[in-house]
């Protein structure tokens, strides 16, 4: 049994260790303490080494593992960074003029290119396709006048229309009509990309556009600017 006396004053009779400390078995017990101490040290190093390799063989555990799950992702340049996301495509990367209108009826959509790069993208609502004289012909055409503040009329098969726009730019004029771009502030901007061109609820032919495509592109477009229009 051990007694704490550093920095303690020990007086006879005062404390019970100290007739232990100034006899035979304090003597006694002082050869077995420098006996173990050797022993004590042996042990505390194995236990120190041992401590060691165990951390050691977890480090080299980890970063094989590291390792390993790194060397099994293979590395693709086309494999998309999220899988499930729909990769964008350019619909200007095969034109080749500083001005180009394209418009696709089947995705209700049109863009503004300068050469491969798109400048304006919106959707539109493009003629209804039951009729000669209501579908909007796919084609290449020309902008051939520009004009704002005007009063559309004319009829069809359809119907009737007498139609104020604050934009007009027409690119075709046939036996039916003229047919351009313009904008229709009487729809509402939900309308623009979601009208089936098959139903009666389509324009009369034009590529109709929502007020702030139609100005943006009325401030974009010169007279003879191509205008694509794609099926």
């Amino acid at each position: 049994m051990n007694f704490p006396l550093e920095h303690k004053t020990v007086r006879p009779g005062n404390f019970v260790g100290y007739n232990y400390y100034h006899s035979k078995r304090s003597e006694q017990a002082e050869l077995i303490n420098q006996t173990r101490k050797p022993l004590n040290r042996t042990r505390k190093l194995s236990i120190v080494l041992v401590g060691l390799i165990l951390i050691f063989t977890a480090i080299a555990l980890k970063a094989n593992n590291t390792a390993e799950k790194y060397i099994s992702i293979p590395v693709s340049k086309t494999t998309p960074a999220v899988s499930g996301t729909a990769v964008a495509t350019n619909s200007c990367s095969s034109n080749k003029l500083s001005q180009e209108i394209l418009v696709s009826l089947s995705q209700r959509h049109l863009w503004a290119c300068n050469y491969q790069k798109i400048l304006f993208s919106s959707p539109v609502v493009t003629g209804d396709s039951q009729y000669a004289d209501t579908v909007t012909p796919a084609g290449t055409y020309q902008i051939y006048a520009k004009e704002t503040g005007i009063t559309l009329t004319g009829s069809d098969q359809i119907s009737s229309w007498n139609d104020y726009v604050n934009y007009w730019m027409p690119f075709l004029d046939n036996s039916y009509g003229a047919y351009g771009l313009h904008d229709a502030t009487w729809r509402a901007n939900n309308e623009f990309g979601n009208i089936d061109p098959s139903s009666s609820n389509a324009s009369h032919g034009c590529v109709e556009l929502p007020l702030a495509t139609a100005k943006w592109l009325y401030n974009w477009v010169n007279v003879g600017t191509t205008v694509q229009i794609n099926s």
